[in-house]
């Protein structure tokens, strides 16, 4: 993506009329020396008087640096006329030559750092998290011309249910006024080792597939056929034990893939990729969602990951502090999926104090404090030798940010066959033991 200097000429005065675009660009990015230095200058001026500099102002400006610029190239930048440029254009056009041109300059950026760099085994993964740090960092624009709600709009203040996600639990659904938001939410399951949360993310990418959703599955636990195969189960009504001797007959997948869903709503796409256990970063994640965005031509809306313990923290990428780890990838699941859009929705460990228990509570689970103060939804997951034994599950709301209902328990029947949970009508906000 060439530009040559006649167009760095017309960015530089839309970065005039809007600021967000000086801020967004650092030093170097013009190949024109001079109207960097002329970006520089208005950069410093809206920094400390919140509006970009005149033509007047400008050529003071430039009287007080080193490098002469031509005062009649700035009174050509600002007697531009854009308005004989189509609006939609220069902007999209200017808002792809931005990311184009810092994820140019990063990259040689990085291939400086590298090259300065003594790479041994030692250090070989903590410089990979910090280039993809660099990389991150600097490449993390988003352009977005909302303002946010106007508390003095009556209209801003009517509640759209549309903006709701409904859940795979009518009981959930109430307490969160119709569902998650689907503005980004971060919900996290609670459980034991080996207690079935793998199972309940299965269950919720099968629903949020049937409701017409593009969901993608991130497994780093799970080989991505395996998980597949307990969705498949769920959703095209295959026992799991005749799953791998069915799935050899691609006529007869064919078939019931064309019987997902209600027949009303088209069933939403859905991708399942495996990641390595402990290497999978938030970026790389985000990384292949957007490419799936992009290859697809779709719109995600639910991300489920199994599970974000096993996720690498690139933050932090050799700290042994667990309660760190956790809570930063929680702040950078949730901070995904509110800038995308993107209902998150994974699962973690309890201590095992609480392991075998009729009831659970956030002292149960593993960094507790670090999820608690990030995830929207915690939902604890409840099985004893007895539920085991008659399939069923208690779903507690450990944690809810809006609305009542924390503490509130539902039964739930599993139906390992096709890997199903089913909602009973048996509800409580006591001790499950009391009952």
């Amino acid at each position: 993506m060439n530009f040559g200097q006649d167009f760095e000429k017309i960015f530089f005065k839309l970065s005039l009329q809007k600021p967000k675009y000086l801020e967004a660009i650092k030093k170097g990015f013009y190949t024109s020396e001079d109207i960097d230095s002329l970006h520089y200058l208005a950069t410093k001026f809206y920094g400390r008087f919140h509006e970009a500099p005149s033509a007047e102002q400008m050529k003071l400006l430039t009287n007080k640096i080193s490098k002469q610029i031509d005062p009649d190239m700035v009174d050509m930048i600002y007697s531009s006329d854009l308005k004989q440029y189509d609006e939609e254009w220069l902007t999209s056009t200017a808002e792809a030559w931005i990311k184009w041109r810092n994820f140019d300059c990063t990259l040689v950026d990085t291939i400086e750092y590298i090259k300065s760099t003594n790479v041994t085994p030692e250090n070989a993964d903590s410089i990979i998290a910090k280039v993809k740090t660099l990389i991150n960092d600097r490449n993390s624009l988003v352009f977005n011309s909302d303002i946010g709600l106007e508390f003095f709009n009556a209209e801003d203040h009517k509640y759209d249910e549309t903006d709701k996600f409904p859940t795979p639990y009518n009981f959930l659904d109430r307490i969160l006024n119709g569902g998650y938001d689907k503005s980004g939410t971060l919900t996290v399951y609670v459980g034991e080792q080996n207690i079935g949360k793998s199972i309940f993310l299965a269950n919720d990418a099968a629903h949020f597939v049937k409701m017409g959703t593009n969901t993608a599955v991130i497994t780093a636990e799970m080989a991505a056929y395996k998980f597949m195969r307990r969705i498949g189960s769920n959703l095209l009504t295959i026992p799991m034990v005749e799953y791998d001797e069915k799935s050899k007959n691609t006529d007869y997948i064919r078939r019931r893939l064309e019987n997902v869903g209600d027949g009303l709503t088209p069933p939403g796409q859905l991708f399942v990729k495996q990641f390595p256990t402990s290497q999978a970063t938030v970026p790389d994640i985000e990384a292949y969602l957007k490419q799936i965005e992009e290859e697809k031509k779709i719109k995600l809306g639910a991300v489920v990951i199994d599970y974000i313990n096993i996720l690498s923290n690139y933050r932090n990428p050799n700290s042994e502090n667990t309660y760190l780890k956790i809570k930063q990838i929680a702040e950078d699941l949730r901070a995904m999926g509110v800038r995308n859009h993107w209902l998150i929705v994974t699962a973690t460990q309890i201590t095992r104090s609480g392991y075998n228990s009729t009831d659970i509570g956030m002292g149960d689970v593993s960094e507790s404090a670090g999820l608690s103060h990030t995830a929207d939804v915690m939902l604890g997951i409840i099985q004893d030798d007895i539920m085991r034994a008659s399939y069923e599950y208690w779903l507690k709301v450990l944690k809810i940010r809006d609305g009542e209902g924390k503490g509130m328990k539902c039964k739930l029947n599993i139906n390992y066959t096709y890997m199903r949970l089913t909602e009973t009508d048996e509800t409580t906000n006591s001790n499950i033991h009391s009952l």
